[in-house]
């Protein structure tokens, strides 16, 4: 199947032309053909009639001795070509050529051949401009006398008419009218040719060229305004496509460059954190030193004991303090990936000790709804143990500024009868609704105020899931919370 639409195009081009003239002049010139045969064979059948007559009034007068001079008087006509009389053998008796005396019909005229006797016999003669007659002389009552009644014909009559001038005028209009019919096929062809090529092929062909020059990256391509009105809307729907995606490529650049920005300040706080955290982590060292010496020496000095409980106190705070920088320590590092089993209790427990002070702060809730612990052996994934810490990390950030203070924020982790482990994260925050739970997964979207997100913590949880072979589903509404399930389906693979 051709799938060119010029191809297409000529070919039904051709088919409607050929149809509305080539077809009608074929069946008009056939008609006047067959016209003009009636009208010759009359024609034809009207002269041989006549002669023959005139042969046969001359025959029984006795004058049959000048039948030469008859046909020699007959054939000056010059309408007539020759005039023979041939007998029943096709030896030819007579003609208005006497060179043809003698000598069979058919070698002069093979298609004599297939003369029937019976009745007059038709056929083009030496040519287009010329037919030839045969018929039979009958041996009449009044003929036998002299011939006998042994034969039922005395002899044939052959006699061929040129064309008179209204024949020929005929015969040169009906060439005219075949050549007017293929030189009007032809205009018809050739002009919707030019036309399909001026109309749709060349606009066309400037469309393609301008929508490469946009893959190739040059967003300055414009169409010109066109001279018509069916392409203006084509014309401008482009220029408008053109013109958005450059503004659009030059906010993603832009956006992109913030990013990078935002991305290095990011790196920048890390390094600092880290610096931070290990600079912490001297002083806490040498506080929970001196509280284990005093610990020590109210043992022994009732003076000092009194203060055992608060010493306890201070002892326990600055372990919390020593973990929190410990696990800082710990996540800014970027070892390579490392996929083992782990504990995903355990990860998730070392993961909140992070982000204790920040939910103290907010005066958050954390609630743990854990249906196996750290030891049970269905709570185990293979996994890389800093990237599902990242990805609990994300997911708790933005629970906590989605509830703001004083929220609730549950963790659960159950292990599922199917084999697989499932890990929630909910809140009981503002929620969202289908169109933003639709591109929450999307990169650099968030609905977060500038300054405050990067949309890209949500796409790094998806992309870590990818990594684990887990799933991550959504579930929220306006003003009801939102509740993100992971479901590990047991291992997971560099990617």
């Amino acid at each position: 199947m051709v799938k060119s639409i010029k191809l297409r195009f000529i070919f039904f081009v051709f088919l409607i032309t050929f149809v509305s003239v080539g077809f009608p002049t074929i069946f008009l010139l056939r008609q006047f053909q067959k016209n003009f045969q009636e009208r010759s064979s009359i024609m034809l059948e009207t002269t041989l009639n006549v002669i023959k007559n005139g042969l046969t009034t001359m025959m029984l007068s006795g004058e049959d001795k000048n039948i030469r001079q008859i046909l020699l008087r007959l054939a000056k006509n010059k309408n007539i070509d020759h005039i023979r009389i041939f007998d029943n053998s096709g030896k030819i008796i007579y003609a208005t050529n006497p060179s043809e005396e003698g000598k069979q019909i058919t070698s002069l005229e093979p298609i004599h051949s297939k003369f029937v006797d019976k009745k007059p016999f038709i056929f083009p003669g030496g040519g287009r401009k010329s037919y030839a007659i045969s018929q039979p002389i009958r041996n009449e009552k009044a003929c036998q006398k002299c011939h006998g009644t042994k034969s039922e014909n005395i002899a044939f009559l052959d006699i061929r008419t040129a064309l008179t001038q209204a024949e020929e005028s005929f015969f040169t209009g009906y060439r005219h009218t075949l050549y007017l019919a293929l030189l009007t096929m032809a205009v018809l062809i050739g002009g919707f040719y030019y036309l399909f090529n001026r109309l749709i092929q060349r606009p066309l062909v400037k469309f393609t060229r301008a929508l490469e020059e946009v893959e190739h990256g040059n967003y300055n391509t414009s169409l010109p305004p066109s001279n018509y009105v069916e392409l203006r809307p084509i014309e401008q729907h482009f220029n408008n496509m053109v013109a958005q995606i450059k503004k659009s490529k030059a906010e993603i650049e832009d956006l992109h460059f913030r990013q990078l920005q935002h991305a290095d300040k990011l790196v920048t706080l890390g390094e600092l954190a880290a610096e931070m955290a290990h600079e912490i982590n001297n002083p806490v060292a040498i506080c929970l030193s001196r509280i284990d010496y005093l610990r020590m020496e109210a043992e022994e000095k009732p003076a000092l004991f009194q203060y055992s409980e608060d010493m306890q106190v201070i002892s326990e705070q600055l372990i919390k303090v020593s973990d929190i920088t410990r696990n800082i320590l710990k996540y800014s590092k970027k070892p390579p990936r490392d996929f083992r089993l782990i504990s995903l209790v355990e990860l998730v427990e070392n993961s909140l000790k992070i982000l204790q002070p920040h939910l103290q702060k907010h005066n958050i809730k954390l609630i743990h709804d854990y249906t196996c612990d750290s030891s049970c052996e269905k709570a185990q994934i293979v996994g890389d143990a800093q990237q599902i810490e990242q990805m609990i990390i994300n997911l708790v950030n933005n629970a906590i500024d989605s509830v703001g203070a004083n929220g609730e924020i549950r963790i659960h982790i159950h292990c599922q009868k199917d084999g697989s482990l499932l890990l929630a994260v909910a809140d009981n925050g503002q929620g969202m609704d289908e169109e933003i739970r639709s591109q929450i997964f999307s990169p650099f979207f968030t609905t977060k105020t500038e300054g405050k997100g990067t949309g890209l913590g949500l796409y790094i949880v998806k992309k870590i899931c990818d990594q684990h072979r887990a799933t991550i589903t959504c579930e929220s509404s306006p003003g009801k919370g939102t509740t993100f399930q992971i479901i590990f389906n047991g291992g997971g693979e560099i990617i």
